[in-house]
């Protein structure tokens, strides 16, 4: 199923709304990836290296291609296969988000009980604040079995 996930940058770098309630991911911490699980939003921390190179690639100026299997996820020529992540519910969570959602959309998120600095890479089904954010180029994305 192909989709455009709605992408939104910071009008002040930095800057970013609360993710809001969410189930903890129980052992999150501690792993190289975090789940966050909202009533309409998925969240992701990582940790900063793979957060840089996330960020630059998801909600960077280039638009990149973004393919998410069961058991692969393929971003730009890069594919990661047979992960831990790919069995995590946290990921089940975020493929059923994409597949029922009409309009999704990513943005960088924060939360008080994460250290400061965190940043959580958030995929809604509700747009982020319009007085924070600016509308980039959609990103093209392939949700497969």
């Amino acid at each position: 199923m192909e989709k455009k996930i709605r992408r939104y940058s910071a009008f002040i770098p930095r800057w970013c709304q609360a993710f809001g309630d969410h189930a903890p991911d129980p052992g999150g911490e501690g792993r190289a990836v975090e789940w966050l699980l909202g009533a309409d939003s998925v969240g992701v921390v990582v940790l900063p290296d793979i957060r840089r190179f996330l960020t630059h690639e998801l909600l960077g100026a280039q638009q990149p291609a973004l393919e998410l299997g069961e058991r692969f996820v393929r971003l730009n020529q890069r594919t990661y296969a047979e992960m831990n992540i790919l069995g995590h519910p946290g990921y089940t969570a975020l493929r059923q988000l994409l597949l029922a959602a009409d309009d999704a959309y990513m943005f960088l998120t924060y939360h008080l009980i994460y250290p400061p600095g965190t940043r959580i890479i958030t995929i809604s089904r509700k747009p982020p604040l319009p007085l924070l954010y600016k509308e980039m180029a959609p990103l093209p994305i392939t949700v497969s079995d």
